[in-house]
Protein backbone atom coordinates (compact mmCIF):
# COMPACT_ATOMS: atom_id res chain seq x y z
CA UNK A 1 0.00 0.00 0.00
CA UNK A 2 0.99 3.65 -0.81
CA UNK A 3 2.13 5.50 2.14
CA UNK A 4 3.75 9.00 2.57
CA UNK A 5 7.20 7.98 4.47
CA UNK A 6 8.57 11.71 4.62
CA UNK A 7 7.05 15.05 4.14
CA UNK A 8 9.07 18.18 4.89
CA UNK A 9 9.00 21.78 2.99
CA UNK A 10 12.47 20.10 0.70
CA UNK A 11 10.89 16.77 -0.33
CA UNK A 12 8.46 14.47 0.30
CA UNK A 13 8.97 10.66 -0.20
CA UNK A 14 6.22 8.02 -1.18
CA UNK A 15 6.59 4.45 -0.85
CA UNK A 16 4.55 1.59 -2.25
CA UNK A 17 5.16 -2.02 -0.33
CA UNK A 18 3.15 -4.26 -1.39
CA UNK A 19 3.34 -6.75 1.64
CA UNK A 20 -0.09 -8.14 1.47
CA UNK A 21 0.67 -9.36 -2.05
CA UNK A 22 4.43 -10.67 -0.61
CA UNK A 23 2.38 -12.25 2.16
CA UNK A 24 -0.28 -14.27 -0.49
CA UNK A 25 2.47 -15.32 -2.56
CA UNK A 26 5.13 -16.51 0.46
CA UNK A 27 2.07 -18.36 1.49
CA UNK A 28 1.29 -20.44 -1.65
CA UNK A 29 4.87 -21.08 -2.09
CA UNK A 30 5.29 -22.80 1.91
CA UNK A 31 1.82 -24.41 0.85
CA UNK A 32 3.36 -26.11 -2.39
CA UNK A 33 6.96 -26.91 -0.62
CA UNK A 34 4.83 -28.76 2.20
CA UNK A 35 3.09 -30.48 -0.70
CA UNK A 36 6.28 -31.50 -2.72
CA UNK A 37 7.66 -33.00 0.56
CA UNK A 38 4.38 -34.92 0.97
CA UNK A 39 4.25 -36.28 -2.50
CA UNK A 40 7.95 -37.28 -1.84
CA UNK A 41 7.36 -38.96 1.46
CA UNK A 42 4.25 -40.88 -0.08
CA UNK A 43 6.45 -41.50 -3.58
CA UNK A 44 3.46 -39.97 -5.09
CA UNK A 45 5.29 -39.02 -8.71
CA UNK A 46 1.72 -37.10 -10.39
CA UNK A 47 1.53 -35.19 -6.90
CA UNK A 48 5.07 -34.56 -6.99
CA UNK A 49 5.55 -33.32 -10.67
CA UNK A 50 2.31 -30.64 -9.81
CA UNK A 51 4.25 -29.57 -6.83
CA UNK A 52 7.31 -28.94 -8.44
CA UNK A 53 5.76 -26.82 -10.86
CA UNK A 54 3.14 -25.28 -8.12
CA UNK A 55 6.67 -24.20 -6.30
CA UNK A 56 8.57 -23.61 -9.04
CA UNK A 57 5.38 -21.07 -10.26
CA UNK A 58 5.26 -19.31 -6.95
CA UNK A 59 9.15 -18.58 -6.54
CA UNK A 60 9.19 -17.17 -10.31
CA UNK A 61 5.44 -15.02 -9.23
CA UNK A 62 7.96 -13.91 -5.65
CA UNK A 63 10.90 -12.90 -8.08
CA UNK A 64 8.58 -11.26 -11.09
CA UNK A 65 5.44 -9.96 -9.20
CA UNK A 66 7.07 -7.96 -5.78
CA UNK A 67 8.34 -4.57 -6.65
CA UNK A 68 8.98 -1.94 -4.32
CA UNK A 69 8.44 1.38 -5.46
CA UNK A 70 9.50 5.07 -3.92
CA UNK A 71 8.52 8.25 -5.60
CA UNK A 72 10.61 11.44 -4.31
CA UNK A 73 9.43 15.35 -5.06
CA UNK A 74 11.66 17.95 -4.90
CA UNK A 75 11.00 21.17 -3.96
CA UNK A 76 12.68 22.08 -7.47
CA UNK A 77 9.60 20.41 -8.90
CA UNK A 78 12.10 17.29 -10.05
CA UNK A 79 11.30 13.37 -9.44
CA UNK A 80 12.75 10.69 -9.00
CA UNK A 81 10.88 7.47 -9.13
CA UNK A 82 13.15 4.25 -7.56
CA UNK A 83 11.33 0.73 -8.27
CA UNK A 84 13.04 -2.31 -6.57
CA UNK A 85 11.97 -5.84 -8.46
CA UNK A 86 14.04 -9.08 -8.92
CA UNK A 87 16.85 -7.31 -10.90
CA UNK A 88 17.86 -4.53 -8.44
CA UNK A 89 17.22 -0.65 -8.22
CA UNK A 90 16.76 1.37 -11.16
CA UNK A 91 16.12 5.06 -11.12
CA UNK A 92 13.71 7.06 -13.24
CA UNK A 93 14.12 11.07 -13.06
CA UNK A 94 11.28 13.77 -14.15
CA UNK A 95 11.34 17.18 -15.25
CA UNK A 96 9.53 19.86 -13.27
CA UNK A 97 5.69 19.93 -14.96
CA UNK A 98 6.63 15.82 -16.56
CA UNK A 99 4.88 14.06 -13.83
CA UNK A 100 1.48 14.11 -12.40
CA UNK A 101 -1.07 11.30 -10.95
CA UNK A 102 -4.31 9.82 -11.45
CA UNK A 103 -6.50 6.80 -9.67
CA UNK A 104 -7.25 3.67 -11.93
CA UNK A 105 -11.05 1.91 -10.92
CA UNK A 106 -11.84 -1.31 -10.43
CA UNK A 107 -15.43 -1.91 -10.31
CA UNK A 108 -16.37 -6.01 -9.59
CA UNK A 109 -20.44 -6.30 -8.57
CA UNK A 110 -20.93 -3.79 -5.39
CA UNK A 111 -17.28 -3.00 -4.73
CA UNK A 112 -15.16 -0.29 -5.75
CA UNK A 113 -11.31 -0.67 -5.89
CA UNK A 114 -8.80 1.89 -6.69
CA UNK A 115 -4.98 2.43 -7.16
CA UNK A 116 -2.34 5.07 -7.71
CA UNK A 117 -1.12 5.25 -11.50
CA UNK A 118 1.66 8.49 -12.25
CA UNK A 119 0.99 9.98 -15.85
CA UNK A 120 4.22 11.19 -17.35
CA UNK A 121 3.90 13.74 -20.01
CA UNK A 122 6.33 13.50 -22.76
CA UNK A 123 6.45 14.36 -26.92
CA UNK A 124 5.11 11.47 -27.64
CA UNK A 125 1.80 11.53 -24.94
CA UNK A 126 1.37 10.54 -21.76
CA UNK A 127 2.37 7.16 -20.41
CA UNK A 128 0.65 5.44 -17.52
CA UNK A 129 2.80 4.08 -15.08
CA UNK A 130 1.43 1.91 -12.16
CA UNK A 131 2.87 3.41 -8.83
CA UNK A 132 0.77 1.00 -6.66
CA UNK A 133 1.27 -2.99 -7.07
CA UNK A 134 -2.72 -4.07 -6.59
CA UNK A 135 -6.06 -2.16 -6.55
CA UNK A 136 -7.24 -1.36 -3.31
CA UNK A 137 -10.29 -0.21 -0.88
CA UNK A 138 -8.02 1.39 1.11
CA UNK A 139 -7.75 5.04 0.86
CA UNK A 140 -4.04 5.29 0.52
CA UNK A 141 -3.82 5.52 -3.24
CA UNK A 142 -6.03 8.37 -3.36
CA UNK A 143 -3.78 10.14 -0.50
CA UNK A 144 -0.78 9.66 -2.86
CA UNK A 145 -2.19 10.60 -5.97
CA UNK A 146 -3.61 14.10 -3.75
CA UNK A 147 0.08 14.71 -2.58
CA UNK A 148 1.69 14.01 -6.13
CA UNK A 149 -0.76 16.50 -7.47
CA UNK A 150 -0.30 19.46 -4.98
CA UNK A 151 3.16 19.38 -5.35
CA UNK A 152 2.98 19.37 -9.20
CA UNK A 153 0.52 22.33 -8.07
CA UNK A 154 2.91 24.01 -5.70
CA UNK A 155 5.88 23.22 -7.87
CA UNK A 156 4.66 24.95 -11.16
Amino acid sequence: MARIVCDTPDVTVIEDRPWLLGVILASTTLGSVALLFHAWDNSSWGLGAISALMTLGAFYSINLVIKLSRLTLYQDGTAVLAVRDHKGWSDREFAPGQLRAGLETNRMSDTETTRAVLLIDSAAGVERVPFTAYFSSAQTAADAVARINAWRQATA
